[in-house]
């Protein structure tokens, strides 16, 4: 079971990152076209994959890291793992916190609008930018979750 739960892993590993760096690059170049359909088209399509993917992903790798993690004496286990999950969990944070309620605040905008407002505008900068925090948070896990360092 182990080798298949750290198959799963890997996968929901990549689906979470895969997804949230698409989805920064996908709306940056959405909004450079400043066409409204675009950037409501591409607003849309984030929320959709955001839980199809990055929930999803996110998920899976909290269960099947949590899985592995018991063999090798928890969460508490490795400092490695506490790291890993602080770092993910950080990201986590933003996410829910942050990044979903903006995403769903420029999706309002964008559906009772038919230009681009300073207002989205504000609101999509601070998404970039606490996006990229959230993104860049979860990859030195990768690194621990290879060599078992730290």
């Amino acid at each position: 079971m182990n080798g298949t739960v750290k198959v799963v892993h890997v996968l929901c590993a990549c689906l979470f990152l895969g997804n949230v760096v698409v989805s920064g690059i996908w709306a940056a170049m959405a909004e450079r076209t400043r066409n409204h359909t675009i950037i409501q088209f591409s607003n849309r399509l984030v929320l959709i994959t955001d839980v199809m993917f990055t929930l999803t992903g996110a998920l899976g790798v909290v269960f099947t890291g949590y899985l592995m993690s018991k063999s090798m004496g928890g969460h508490s286990g490795h400092a490695w793992i506490e790291w890993s999950y602080f770092l993910f969990g950080a990201s986590g944070l933003i996410w829910a916190l942050l990044l979903v309620p903006i995403q769903l605040r420029l999706h309002g905008i964008l559906r009772r609008t038919t230009t681009i407002t300073a207002e989205y505008l504000r609101l999509s900068r601070l998404w970039q930018v606490a996006g990229a925090v959230a993104t860049a948070l979860p990859l030195p896990v990768i690194y621990l979750m290879v060599t078992k360092a730290a």
